[in-house]
C-alpha cells in the first residue's frame, strides 16, 4: 500500500529580494557551496605559497602550511554556505544580509590572527606571517560573497 507524505519533497522557498522575487533550492546551494569551497581553497593555497615566498615567512610558521590553510578554508567555506542558506530561507533581502554578515565575519576572523601575533604561540610568528593570514581571510570572504550572492539564488 502506497502512502503519500505531505511536504516531504525537496523544499524550494520563495525569497523576496529588493529587486524581484527569487528562489533557491538546497541542491543549488550544495553545488554552489562545493564550487565555492574548491575555488576558495585553491586561491588560498596559491596565495599562501606566494606570500610565504615573497614575504619570506619562516617555513616553521604552521598556520601558513598547506594542510592548515586547506582545512580551515574548507571548514569556513562550508560555514559560509550554511549561513547563506539560512539567510536565503529566512530573510527578505538575503544578499544584503549576507554581505553584512560576511563583512562582520571578516573583521572577527582577524582577531585570532592578532592573538597569534601578540602571543607568538607558533614558532616563526612574524608580522609578515600574520598579514599573510589576514590576506587569506580577505580572499576567502571575497570568494564567498562573489559566488554565493551571484549563483546562490536564482
Amino acid at each position: 500500500m502506497a502512502t503519500s507524505i505531505p511536504n516531504l519533497k525537496l523544499r524550494e522557498s520563495s525569497v523576496v529580494d529588493a529587486r524581484s522575487s527569487q528562489q533557491t533550492s538546497w541542491l543549488r546551494l550544495l553545488v554552489v557551496g562545493i564550487s565555492l569551497t574548491t575555488v576558495a581553497t585553491v586561491a588560498n593555497l596559491a596565495l599562501a605559497l606566494a606570500l610565504r615566498s615573497w614575504l619570506q615567512v619562516p617555513a616553521g610558521f604552521q598556520p601558513l602550511t598547506t594542510p592548515a590553510v586547506a582545512s580551515l578554508t574548507i571548514i569556513v567555506m562550508i560555514a559560509a554556505t550554511l549561513v547563506f542558506a539560512w539567510t536565503a530561507h529566512t530573510r527578505p533581502d538575503p544578499i544584503r544580509r549576507f554581505l553584512v554578515i560576511a563583512i562582520l565575519g571578516l573583521f572577527l576572523s582577524w582577531l585570532p590572527d592578532l592573538g597569534i601575533w601578540v602571543t607568538a604561540v607558533f614558532h616563526g610568528t612574524t608580522g609578515a606571517g600574520i598579514l599573510s593570514l589576514m590576506a587569506l581571510h580577505v580572499v576567502a570572504a571575497a570568494c564567498a560573497v562573489a559566488l554565493l550572492t551571484r549563483f546562490g539564488l536564482r
